[in-house]
């Protein structure tokens, strides 16, 4: 099963998966039966034609949110000041709270990763030490349920933070959660499946 980008002339592509959510490890085994395990991978090509890998796609999410808290600074200084670091959907460590991949591509849990690009655009990008005491779960609350239960973090979520370059999202991707022109919305839209050639 390989889930990191490769050089694409061995690869062709097969269709744009879009979210996969709880089905992620559903849809891996359905993958890895159809294609063979390690004979698939998982890219994102953007509406100019370029393949990202992993490493690349993470890169629009710290910058999108580079951007966004320097022009929110305030709010940069909010989280900063008050929080240890942000998390996702499952508590961490900080060591794993600054790894990209430390939730990516695991088995039976959702790949979480945007936390860690927050993580990096407060500290490495706009130079705030976290200097709080407890982490900030930073998530989207659930539809149709009452704000009040919603992570302390919602409005910092991925589906909610502009995306540098909102025109190179490919057209006709669903917005299951997010908004459009978003960092996720980048990242749900130019989402491929590609195969061995």
């Amino acid at each position: 099963m390989n889930k990191e980008h490769e050089s694409e002339q061995n690869w062709k592509t097969v269709g744009r998966p879009s979210y996969l959510g709880k089905k992620k490890d559903e849809q891996y085994s359905l993958w890895d039966k159809e294609y063979g395990r390690d004979n698939w991978q998982i890219a994102w090509q953007l509406s100019n034609g370029e393949i990202l890998g992993f490493d690349q796609v993470f890169q629009h999410y710290v910058d999108g949110y580079a951007l966004y808290f320097e022009n929110h600074l305030d709010e940069a200084v909010f989280l900063t000041e008050n929080f240890s670091y942000g998390y996702d959907k499952e508590l961490t460590s900080k060591e794993e709270a600054f790894n990209p991949r430390a939730l990516v591509n695991k088995p039976g849990k959702p790949n979480q990763f945007h936390h860690v690009a927050l993580n990096f655009a407060l500290e490495f990008y706009l130079g705030l030490e976290f200097k709080g005491m407890e982490p900030i779960q930073i998530r989207e609350g659930k539809p149709n349920t009452d704000p009040s239960t919603w992570p302390a973090g919602w409005r910092w979520g991925p589906g909610r933070i502009p995306a540098v370059h909102p025109e190179l999202i490919p057209d006709g991707g669903s917005k299951v959660w997010w908004q459009s022109g978003s960092i996720e919305d980048l990242y749900q839209s130019a989402k491929i499946l590609q195969i061995k050639k």
